[in-house]
């Protein structure tokens, strides 16, 4: 992998957490960036501080980035779902401005429960309206 390829992984990973912790995009670059710098240069000397530098982390990146991770999430699962044996958990629940909202995991043998989608129910939550909605979702991905 090169530094270039990296970097860019290196951005992703800072993005999902702070994504994960509902923090201002601006936390890296004025924060994480900064520390880890100071973090490298102490430990490992000024060439590794330059190499941490070619990390992209400014905040329109970093927004980017989080706009990008739901989508990469629902293609590895996706992935998944075609090459392994699941089981299909749904539910229906209303939010707060009483709509009715499907939501569905996946849990793999001996991996845990995954998240799946969460889809608007039209206005009746009939188990055919449950079905439609869920077997156009996994259609629309090659799923069956």
């Amino acid at each position: 992998m090169t530094v270039s390829e990296r970097a860019q992984v290196a951005s992703y990973e800072v993005a999902e957490i702070i994504a994960l912790t509902s923090k201002s995009h601006v936390l890296a670059e004025s924060v994480i960036l900064p520390a880890c710098q100071k973090m490298v240069k102490v430990m490992l000397g000024d060439k590794a501080e330059q190499e941490i530098s070619k990390i992209p982390l400014s905040n329109n990146i970093i927004q980017r980035r989080i706009i990008d991770l739901p989508d990469n999430i629902e293609q590895s699962v996706m992935a998944k779902l075609k090459n392994c044996q699941f089981a299909l958990q749904i539910n229906e629940s209303t939010d707060i401005s009483n709509h009715a909202q499907l939501t569905a995991f996946v849990r793999f043998i001996n991996e845990g429960v995954q998240f799946l989608c969460c889809k608007s129910l039209p206005s009746t939550t009939k188990g055919q309206d449950v079905f439609d909605i869920l077997t156009t979702y996994l259609k629309k991905h090659g799923l069956s």
